[in-house]
């Protein structure tokens, strides 16, 4: 079985972008936690900018699907969490500087 890496995990979720503010959802702060174990199965704890996000449903698929395309990677398991609450202060500044421009 092929060794996931943390940093692969973060790089492919840079591709699920939320389409309300179209940044991913690493910019955005959104990941806290990735856990991967020997069996390939791989955790995220995220969170949302919102409790109510309509669009959970669609993050949470896009998620499981683009880190099941990573070689090695059996089960994907997401976790939203609230606490610590999402807040702007967490977007990475390349990304604050482009949601400024809008």
């Amino acid at each position: 079985m092929a060794m996931i890496k943390e940093n692969d995990i973060l790089e492919k979720l840079k591709g699920v972008v939320d389409p309300e503010l179209e940044v991913n959802i690493i910019d955005l702060g959104l990941v806290y936690k990735v856990n991967i174990d020997d069996n390939g199965n791989v955790g995220i704890d995220m969170t949302l900018t919102t409790k109510g996000c309509p669009i959970s449903d669609v993050i949470k698929y896009e998620v499981e699907e683009a880190l099941k395309s990573i070689s090695g990677v059996n089960a994907v398991s997401v976790n939203f969490i609230w606490e610590p609450e999402w807040s702007p202060s967490m977007i990475k500044e390349g990304a604050l500087r482009r949601l400024k421009t809008y």
